[in-house]
C-alpha cells in the first residue's frame, strides 16, 4: 500500500512539472514572437527590453509632417535612413571600428564648409572675375515659370552617373576603396530619386533620367548632353534641368573631407550649387548664363532660410558644364565619397523641399 501511494506522489508531481513546462514553452514562444530578432540579443545580454510603446486613442488624430525633417517615418514606408543602421558605434555603444591593419587606410574629416563672399544671407565664392553684381542678379526675377500641374517641367540627370557614396561612416577610409558603382541605390541617382520624389509630390512634374554617362569617363559631359536634348525634345515644357554630382575632397595628407550638416538631428551630406558664367562671351554658346545665375541665386537663399548650414557657399565660376541647355539649368554637388549614401539621400529630400518652394514662388 506504502508503494502504491509513493507511486502515487511521483506521477503527480511528474504530471505538474509537465504541466508548468508546458506553459513556459508556450510563454517562451508568444515572447519569441513577438520580439523576433530582438530576443537574441536579448538571450546575448546585448540588448535592452524596452517598454510598450503608447498605443494612440481611438478618435485622437495624429500629427501630419509636412516637411522632409519633421517627417519620422516617410509616405513610401522607409525609416529616416531607410532601414540601413552602420554597425559601428551606432549600434554597440563603447564599440569603435579601426581600419584593418592588412589594408592601407587613410583619416576622414567631418566638417562644415562656409566662408567667401556674403550676399544677403549666405555665401558665394565667385572665381570669375567677370565684375557680376550678385546682389543686383538676385534681385532680378528668373525666366522659370513653373505650372506645378504635374505635367514634366524638371529634368534630373546625371553626367557622372557612377558616382558611389559610403555604406558607413566609421572615421577612415580604404586607399582601395570603390569610388564608383553600377548599384544606383548606393551612387549619385539615389540623392536624385529622393530629389524627384519630393519635386513630385508638390506637383511638379519630374524624369530623373538615369542613363549611365560615365561608363568611360572621357565624353561623359556629351553623352550627358544628348540625354537633355533627348528629354527636351519628348518634353518641351521642361524648364529646369539639374546635373546631379557627387564630389571628392582628398588632401595632400590624403585626409579625405566629410562635408556634414545637422539637420533636424540628423546628419545629411552637404550640397552645394555651381553657377556657370561666360562673362566674355568666348563660348559663343551660353548667352543666357546670367538667367541660370539668378535662379541659383534664389535656391541658395531659400535654402539658407530653410535649412541653415545645408548648402556649401554657391560656386559661381567660368565653366558651362552643359548649363546653356536651358534658362533654368545648374548643376548641384552632393556630398563626398566619404559620405555615407544615407545621408545623400536625406539631402537629395531635403533639396526637393528647397527647390519646390523657390520654384513654386516665383512670379
Amino acid at each position: 500500500m506504502q508503494k502504491l501511494t509513493g507511486f502515487i506522489k511521483k506521477l503527480a508531481i511528474l504530471i505538474s512539472v509537465c504541466v508548468c513546462a508546458w506553459c513556459a514553452a508556450d510563454s517562451l514562444g508568444e515572447w519569441l514572437t513577438q520580439k523576433g530578432g530582438e530576443a537574441l540579443l536579448l538571450a546575448a545580454g546585448m540588448g535592452v527590453e524596452r517598454e510598450p510603446s503608447e498605443v494612440p486613442e481611438e478618435g485622437v488624430s495624429q500629427p501630419e509632417y509636412s516637411s522632409a525633417v519633421e517627417r519620422e517615418i516617410h509616405s513610401d514606408g522607409t525609416l529616416p535612413d531607410d532601414g540601413v543602421v552602420p554597425f559601428h558605434s551606432d549600434l554597440l555603444p563603447g564599440f569603435t571600428a579601426t581600419p584593418d591593419p592588412d589594408r592601407s587606410s587613410g583619416p576622414v574629416e567631418e566638417i562644415l564648409l562656409d566662408g567667401g563672399t556674403p550676399i544677403a544671407n549666405f555665401f558665394v565664392r565667385d572665381s570669375t572675375e567677370s565684375g557680376t553684381d550678385l546682389l543686383a542678379e538676385l534681385s532680378e526675377s528668373p525666366d522659370v515659370h513653373i505650372k506645378g500641374d504635374g505635367s514634366v517641367e524638371v529634368l534630373i540627370y546625371h553626367t557622372h552617373t557612377s558616382e558611389a557614396y559610403s555604406e558607413s561612416a566609421p572615421g577612415f577610409y580604404y586607399t582601395d576603396m570603390e569610388t564608383r558603382t553600377q548599384n544606383q541605390d548606393m551612387s549619385v541617382v539615389a540623392a536624385g530619386e529622393e530629389l524627384a520624389r519630393e519635386l513630385q509630390a508638390r506637383g511638379i512634374g519630374v524624369i530623373h533620367d538615369k542613363t549611365v554617362n560615365d561608363l568611360a569617363y572621357n565624353g561623359s559631359y556629351s553623352r550627358s548632353w544628348e540625354v537633355i536634348q533627348k528629354n527636351l525634345s519628348e518634353y518641351p515644357g521642361i524648364q529646369v534641368t539639374i546635373d546631379l554630382h557627387r564630389d571628392s575632397m582628398t588632401t595632400e595628407e590624403g585626409v579625405k573631407y566629410k562635408p556634414t550638416a545637422q539637420i533636424g538631428g540628423r546628419n545629411a551630406a552637404q550640397a552645394m550649387l555651381l553657377a556657370g558664367c561666360d562673362a566674355s562671351g568666348d563660348w559663343g554658346d551660353f548667352p543666357d548664363w546670367e538667367w541660370n545665375l539668378r535662379l541659383i541665386l534664389r535656391v541658395q537663399q531659400k535654402a539658407q532660410e530653410l535649412y541653415p548650414g545645408l548648402m556649401r557657399p554657391l560656386n559661381f565660376s567660368n565653366s558651362k558644364y552643359n548649363m546653356n541647355a536651358t534658362r533654368g539649368s545648374m548643376l548641384i554637388e552632393v556630398g563626398t565619397e566619404v559620405n555615407t549614401a544615407a545621408e545623400a539621400r536625406y539631402t537629395g529630400r531635403l533639396l526637393g523641399e528647397i527647390l519646390a518652394e523657390t520654384l513654386l514662388g516665383l512670379e
